[in-house]
């Protein structure tokens, strides 16, 4: 073979090793950014968890519906849509209920004849979350009244055919937490715990709690200007 055959395949391989290094070397570059990027931005996990107790003290219409407020961060739903058709419940249908403040979540009861409801969802987002953006959330939508802290109150609403069974009922205690976790990252606690006494229906201002705590081996504890109004 011709010396200069030899040189120019000689250069070939050289060029389609140096092509294949490049590649390999850019795709590693690729993915670190990627793995990178994501890191940056973090994933955190969220649940969801609403319960309405002391419901077999009452009665309703053939259909009787609770709405209470989502979950959000930096002001936003974290879920909402098709999502909440979905939810885990325990006697009740959940579904989107459109209100001039925005979207919220129904709790949908057949039967005149009531008993306790509950709804759960989890799952989990990619962006970045700060400290201050928690402590501004909580949940969505908010009342344009103001509350103590001078933000937007989140608000339940009672549905007004509620009657008690009994002259002497129970109240009704509705229970809303949702918490998120990262890895490596505090995990925070956002806790509505509001007592309805007989007669009271409409809509309801509540106020929501925050908790804090550095890794799942600690209990939650009160974040400072506990008090959480979105």
């Amino acid at each position: 073979m011709a010396p200069s055959i030899i040189s120019f395949l000689a250069k070939v391989v050289v060029v389609s090793l140096l092509a294949i290094a490049i590649v390999a070397i850019g795709g590693n570059i690729l993915v670190h950014y990627h793995q990178t990027r994501m890191m940056s931005e973090h994933s955190w996990d969220y649940s969801y968890a609403v319960s309405v107790t002391g419901l077999s003290g009452y009665r309703g219409d053939p259909i009787t519906e609770f709405v209470v407020p989502l979950p959000a961060v930096g002001g936003s739903p974290v879920f909402s849509g098709e999502d909440l058709r979905w939810m885990t419940s325990d006697n009740c249908t959940t579904l989107p209920v459109r209100t001039e403040n925005g979207e919220m979540l129904g709790l949908r009861l057949p039967g005149a004849d009531l008993t306790d409801v509950s709804a759960a969802h989890s799952g989990g987002f990619l962006r970045e979350v700060s400290r201050e953006e928690i402590a501004a959330s909580g949940f969505v939508p908010g009342l344009s009244r103001l509350s103590k802290a001078g933000n937007a109150s989140p608000y339940i609403i009672v549905p007004d055919s509620l009657r008690p069974v009994s002259d002497d009922p129970e109240p009704i205690l509705v229970s809303i937490n949702f918490t998120i976790s990262g890895e490596g990252r505090p995990d925070y606690h956002i806790s509505i715990m509001e007592r309805i006494p007989p007669g009271k229906t409409g809509i309801i201002p509540v106020e929501p709690r925050i908790y804090h705590r550095d890794s799942s081996r600690e209990p939650f504890r009160p974040l400072e200007g506990n008090t959480l109004i979105n």
